[in-house]
């Protein structure tokens, strides 16, 4: 069992060599965008906006009618 474990800690490196990490020459960003999702929840928002505000500009108060006795 000993010499198993030798056997398999030789096959372990223990010291990694370092990889030089490379110097960007240039600032290099990703492409950024608001994605799909942000586009389809906005869409929501102003479409339930203008619901609200036509159903807000279109309120007319109630209009008795003079033919028809109160109860």
């Amino acid at each position: 069992m000993t010499e198993f474990l030798m056997v398999v800690l030789d096959l372990i490196p223990l010291d990694v060599p370092q990889q030089p990490t490379p110097t960007p020459t240039s600032a290099v960003y990703p492409r950024q965008s608001q994605g799909f999702a942000a586009y389809v929840v906005g869409g929501f928002f102003a479409l339930g906006i203008l619901v609200l505000a036509m159903t807000l500009l279109n309120r007319r108060p109630k209009r008795i009618n003079p033919r028809r006795p109160d109860d």
